[in-house]
């Protein structure tokens, strides 16, 4: 059986397969031994996301790897940043990156940068964000395009970088 450290608190899990303990994704058929998911700890009830390939873990979500958003941003963008975080604790990586998605356009929006679409948005951010920013943004917007849009499923062990590109270009929206 394989163990799962809480993040939270740091008590050892054992994730029985035979439980109710994991999301198995229907429409990953390239191997079906395969689980992405969220192990509860029974000791603080706080969700640690993993992924288990063959009986092994391959991946376990990092504490808090990907930064914190600034103090200066509004609540409203606050907390869809913070859904963002518990759909990746949770194992729910496409909810994570959509909410990513809007948290990112809700401050844009908040700092007067006006468009049509995310993509003319994100270009007229250039004076405030740096070149690498806007190239997380539309790499942001483009990942979650397909996953939003055209309904391709996104890796969990892939969130915490899209959640660390949100941070930065969020942070840098509240200068």
């Amino acid at each position: 059986m394989p163990y799962l450290r809480c993040n939270a608190c740091g008590r050892t899990m054992q994730i029985n397969t035979g439980e109710v303990t994991h999301y198995n994704r229907p429409n990953d058929s390239t191997n079906p031994t395969k689980l992405i998911g969220s192990a509860t700890c029974r000791a603080c009830k706080i969700g640690t996301g993993f992924e288990l390939v063959d009986n092994v873990i391959v991946y376990v979500s990092g504490k808090s790897g990907y930064g914190s958003v600034s103090e200066g941003l509004s609540s409203t963008v606050k907390t869809l940043f913070a859904e963002a975080e518990m759909g990746f604790q949770n194992g729910i990586p496409n909810a994570s990156v959509a909410m990513c998605r809007a948290s990112l356009e809700l401050a844009l929006d908040e700092k007067g940068i006006t468009g049509n679409t995310l993509y003319e948005k994100i270009d007229k951010a250039k004076p405030t964000l740096s070149d690498i920013e806007i190239g997380l943004a539309h790499a942001s917007r483009l990942i979650t395009r397909e996953a939003i849009h055209r309904g391709n499923l996104v890796e969990l062990s892939d969130v915490p970088s899209m959640l660390s590109a949100t941070v930065q270009i969020l942070n840098k929206l509240t200068v």
